[in-house]
């Protein structure tokens, strides 16, 4: 009975898991298992392989060796799409909404997707009226006010952009979240909501996050894993790691910081 409790809570797990370029290794022989739900925090220095690391769970890029698994099916060589599809959704660091589009129609967009096996999904006029009430749930659930609903993505504050982009995320319905960067560019305000607003979502589906910012992965992550050139350096808590004195000397550059790497 342990034995199979333990069989299913494991969602996505990474098997030797390499990927070079032109015989730079980047990721070098991962094995690694997310299990459960909440936040799990990859942070390492620069060049440590997070952003490869990251592009190789959500199958942007192919291993040169070793795999994937997503609860047991191997996920390594199928495309982003049909990633995306099964469960596992990718916010990138960089906002990626349209901006000529308006929020609701944003939200739309993978609404209309998770529900099309082709490309003529979209249907504007009648998918904002069949989707109502999904797309206002979801505004209402990453905070932004109903009076932007129908204006243009590219007028929102900078940190409504960002909410509208996991709010994109979350219209996929996932059961894996992928976050680079979720608070890259953000006040101290913006960054106190966000890290509310993912923990929230953490609540009900796994979110791995790259984060350079120490607070925001303090008060989230329930484990860290550090990278340190493309290898696994260790995997804890945040209290294990930052004591850790391995990773004091590799990423924290031989001291300890509670702020921004």
């Amino acid at each position: 009975m342990e034995a199979s409790r333990t069989r299913q809570a494991l969602v996505l797990e990474t098997r030797g898991l390499r990927r070079e370029f032109a015989g730079f290794v980047a990721v070098a022989g991962v094995d690694l298992r997310f299990e459960g739900t909440g936040v799990f925090g990859i942070i390492g220095p620069n060049g440590a392989g997070k952003t490869t690391f990251f592009n190789l769970l959500s199958s942007f890029l192919k291993p040169s060796a070793g795999t994937v698994h997503y609860d047991d099916t191997e996920i390594s060589r199928l495309n982003p799409q049909r990633v995306s599809r099964l469960g596992i959704v990718r916010s990138f660091q960089i906002t990626s909404i349209f901006g000529h589009m308006s929020v609701a129609e944003n939200l739309l967009l993978p609404m209309q997707r998770r529900a099309s096996s082709g490309c003529e999904f979209w249907r504007r006029s009648r998918g904002l009226d069949e989707h109502r009430q999904e797309i206002q749930d979801i505004m209402d659930e990453v905070g932004i006010a109903r009076t932007w609903r129908d204006e243009q993505a590219s007028a929102l504050p900078y940190g409504l952009k960002r909410s509208l982009e996991l709010g994109i995320s979350l219209a996929s319905r996932p059961r894996v979240l992928l976050l680079d960067e979720p608070t890259a560019g953000m006040s101290s305000q913006d960054i106190g909501r966000i890290i509310d607003l993912i923990r929230e979502i953490a609540r009900e589906r796994m979110v791995i996050m790259v984060e350079h910012n120490l607070r925001v992965v303090s008060d989230l992550a329930r484990q860290i894993i550090v990278l340190q050139q493309g290898s696994v350096l260790t995997v804890g808590t945040y209290d294990e790691v930052h004591s850790d004195p391995r990773v004091i000397e590799a990423y924290l550059g031989g001291k300890r910081s509670h702020g921004h790497a």
